[in-house]
């Protein structure tokens, strides 16, 4: 069984290493690495790493758009890192993105993310065609990134019903409209960065979390950069903190969580909720310790889990702070 991975905004990641960025200056470069990206890449990356280590892994399939030079590109660099895909070939280029770090800061990261290629009625409704003959074999659907032009914000929402009628899992990982229009199509999980929710809460004037969850989304997982999670689960309500790890390049570590907990939940079904949250936290701080999106080599992941702190919050928060 795969999980199905949302790839709509797919690009060419640009690594770029530098000793300081200084604007107006010339940069000799320490590094440079080109890969396949995009949030959907990056979870399915982390993924295939995660069937050598995690029992009963389940393994990713990409489903997405590719075009122009570049996307005959991404699909070499895909096939390098035997990251599977089903593709619908448009008529668009697919989008090339960098991200500049500096040596001595790696949390200073500096992401140039391109808008992406519009994409056409014609070309939406054959990739809808992929999906739907996908996701009958499927375990788990994640839908995760940016939209490509034309796409409207409820396309996730899409995504996520064809799960819900196939009665297989589903995670929301995205922002803004897209966020807010799919999220009523009521993922399994849904996980938002906690300046985006305070946003969102404002513009609604609702308690999302809350909101989400009376609907029927099972979990809603709040984060906050380097400070805790707030994840409210059937199980309750838990603050976990990474453990401490030394950080080459942050850029990655929400995909990499994102891949944790699916692949966590479908491997270990019988785990608790705090088991499945842990393993996340710990694939997310793995990719940090690792200069490109994914999880670095030298790391156990069952080690850091351990050194994950998980503290119960209760009451739920009322405040559109949370």
């Amino acid at each position: 069984m795969n999980v199905i991975i949302a790839s709509l905004n797919t690009a060419i990641e640009r690594l770029l290493l530098v000793d300081k960025q200084q604007p107006g200056e010339v940069h000799r470069l320490l590094d440079d690495k080109t890969l396949a990206g995009g949030k959907g890449v990056n979870v399915a990356r982390v993924l295939t790493q995660l069937q050598s280590t995690l029992n009963n892994a389940p393994a990713p399939l990409l489903v997405g758009f590719l075009g122009g030079a570049t996307g005959s590109l991404c699909l070499e660099l895909l096939a390098q890192e035997q990251l599977a895909g089903r593709w619908c070939d448009i008529a668009g280029s697919t989008r090339i993105c960098e991200v500049v770090t500096e040596q001595a800061s790696p949390e200073k990261a500096s992401v140039y993310n391109a808008a992406g290629p519009e994409i056409q009625p014609e070309e939406l409704a054959r990739l809808h065609d992929m999906l739907a003959d996908e996701m009958r074999q499927a375990s788990a659907v994640i839908c995760t990134g940016s939209l490509a032009k034309n796409l409207t914000p409820d396309e996730y929402g899409h995504w996520i019903s064809l799960a819900r009628k196939q009665g297989i899992l589903s995670l929301l990982d995205t922002h803004g409209p897209a966020l807010l229009q799919s999220a009523s199509a009521l993922p399994d999980i849904i996980k938002i960065n906690r300046d985006e929710l305070r946003q969102a809460n404002v513009s609604s004037g609702l308690n999302l979390s809350e909101t989400w969850l009376a609907q029927g989304v099972r979990c809603v997982i709040i984060t906050n950069g380097q400070q805790p999670a707030l994840a409210l689960t059937p199980d309750g309500n838990y603050e976990i903190t990474s453990p401490s790890i030394d950080t080459v390049s942050p850029v990655g570590s929400g995909d990499a969580y994102c891949a944790g907990i699916i692949a966590s939940l479908i491997a270990r079904p019988r785990a608790s909720w705090v088991e499945h949250l842990t393993f996340a936290t710990a694939c997310g701080a793995a990719n940090a310790a690792s200069p490109t999106a994914g999880l670095a080599g030298n790391i156990s992941l069952f080690e850091l889990q351990r050194h994950c702190t998980v503290r119960t919050v209760s009451p739920l928060p009322r405040s559109p702070d949370c």
